[in-house]
């Protein structure tokens, strides 16, 4: 990363606002982005994933890594916008490790994690 400080706040695609203040900003960044996904995706557990035919579930992750990855380029723009520059590269590796985290953590299924390519290493 660049070292421009960043703004102290940036918004997601959905006009939530992510606080930037503190000293572990990007984790915040990606954390919050992670933590608004699941709220997004306990709106649809509601109708109980477990009843869904494979295809609508296979429909239900792809849709949930779609808006994790749309939020997070929504949210890098912005900082880009600022002259902060993030390896994207990293930053879809890092939302991916925190993302995987709090699905271990929820205990939902294992289907729903982003998966590591070969040769690539998970991070904590």
């Amino acid at each position: 990363m660049a070292s421009t400080q960043p703004p102290p706040y940036i918004a997601m695609s959905r006009g939530r606002v992510i606080d930037l203040t503190m000293p572990n900003y990007y984790r915040d960044m990606l954390t919050s982005i992670a933590q608004e996904i699941l709220r997004e995706l306990s709106e649809l557990e509601k109708i109980d994933l477990t009843r869904l035919d494979q295809e609508d579930f296979q429909e239900v992750i792809g849709i949930t890594h779609i808006r994790l990855l749309n939020e997070l380029y929504f949210c890098l723009g912005q900082l880009k916008a600022r002259d902060l520059e993030v390896d994207v590269k990293r930053a879809i590796e890092d939302l991916r490790d925190i993302w995987n985290s709090f699905i271990d953590q929820t205990q939902r299924p294992s289907e729903l994690k982003f998966q590591v390519e070969p040769g690539e290493t998970r991070k904590q």
